[in-house]
């Protein structure tokens, strides 16, 4: 399986050419960046938990080095390696290889709209109340024995939504003293010179309802659809007045019944000059439970509301409710993936350019391997099986490969 992933990467990223433009600032290194990369993408590949994991794997099948090409490292080279990486180099082979993915129509849509999503949101990565770094946030705990400082790292995402594979487009680090959304706005500026046409709507959580970013998203040629929560707003204000004059639309759906009201061309969200839409919507889903025994049938309602610079002649407002519900993707098929099946939450090596490098790395190891299993293998081969699986065919292959005998 995994000869076969190698042929599927050369056959259709020309991968090994593409590596060349990795590169680190170690005056005299011994092992090239390039097999120090292909270690860690290893490491993700075969969803290993540590890179002590990872050096006893390479030192126990020859077949490691094959795939690597020279020796392979030890952990401490590898973390040593990726602190002093050049992350321009490993962002670009992240965009060569999305856009190698999408001319080649392995990104599909799952809506029938001709826009493509993408969303931007805020993770927390972990925590440590005693090792820091020159990267590190921080913020005081209350406890019994008084208030503690605790470290953490956060990272701000860039992924599309509504979309198979989500590809993960590009990441930035939230530095000290530094709010969320102006990570976001660096990281949206990297985003669209990276990938100027891999998406047209830009869908944000409430936290993203300021003026700079919106107007960043539209001078960039991007439409945005954020959530609006602030009732102090003189937006809310204004959209909620007009709601008792407004007509909702009902659509009735075999999962749930909307109510929905649109409310366009208001011009009072501060800052914007081009007149927003709000969006209101209330929904009724069924709820299933089993009480005391007895399944039980009951109903809940929600409520939501969107601000859009997308008028109601180019896209319908059932359309804009589900790209507003859409946002979620990136925790379902994101971040709750990423931690629970890639070792997302895990730190390898805490260093600032390290952390990023093996994030990135991540993001590279989980495109490669929803393309392959999707496009390569043939549907009887997937039947029945999940990417996880996969994995481990990944690992069996890899690491039974001419084992070393090392018993005594």
């Amino acid at each position: 399986m995994f000869a076969r992933f190698e042929r599927y990467l050369e056959k259709v990223f020309q991968f090994r050419r593409r590596l060349g433009a990795l590169t680190d600032h170690r005056r005299t290194p011994r092992i090239p960046t390039q097999a120090v990369w292909l270690c860690v993408l290893g490491l993700y590949l075969l969803r290993l938990r540590s890179l002590n994991a990872l050096e006893q794997a390479v030192r126990t099948s020859r077949r490691w080095a094959t795939w690597l090409g020279t020796t392979p490292p030890s952990a401490d080279t590898i973390g040593y390696t990726l602190a002093r990486v050049d992350l321009a180099g490993v962002r670009a082979l992240l965009a060569q290889i999305h856009h190698r993915i999408k001319r080649n129509k392995a990104l599909r849509r799952q809506g029938l709209e001709p826009f493509w999503v993408a969303a931007l949101d805020g993770h927390e990565l972990w925590t440590s109340r005693s090792r820091h770094c020159a990267g590190c946030l921080t913020r005081e705990v209350p406890t019994a024995q008084g208030p503690v400082t605790e470290y953490y790292h956060r990272m701000v995402v860039c992924q599309l939504v509504e979309a198979t594979p989500p590809l993960i487009l590009d990441l930035e680090p939230q530095g000290p003293a530094e709010g969320e959304v102006t990570t976001a706005r660096r990281l949206l500026a990297r985003v669209v010179q990276n990938f100027p046409r891999f998406f047209q709507v830009l869908t944000l959580d409430a936290l993203y309802l300021e003026a700079p970013i919106v107007n960043q998203a539209l001078a960039a040629g991007k439409e945005v659809v954020v959530v609006l929560k602030q009732e102090a707003r003189h937006l809310f204000q204004d959209a909620h007045g007009l709601l008792a004059l407004t007509a909702p639309e009902r659509i009735v759906g075999p999962q749930r019944s909307l109510l929905i009201w649109d409310i366009p061309e208001l011009r009072t969200f501060t800052g914007v000059e081009r007149p927003v839409r709000v969006i209101r919507s209330v929904e009724t889903v069924p709820r299933r439970r089993r009480v005391a025994g007895h399944w039980t049938q009951e109903t809940q309602e929600q409520e939501w509301a969107w601000v859009t610079t997308l008028p109601p002649e180019r896209v319908a407002a059932a359309t804009i409710v589900r790209w507003g519900h859409a946002r979620w993707d990136i925790e379902n098929r994101g971040f709750n993936e990423l931690v629970q099946h890639w070792h997302l939450d895990h730190c390898f090596k805490h260093e600032p350019t390290a952390i990023e490098a093996f994030l990135l790395t991540l993001a590279v190891a989980f495109a490669l391997s929803s393309v392959f299993f999707s496009r390569n293998l043939k549907p009887a081969a997937r039947a029945g099986r999940t990417r996880v699986f996969l994995a481990s065919l990944l690992a069996s292959d890899l690491m039974s490969a001419g084992v070393r005998n090392r018993s005594p």
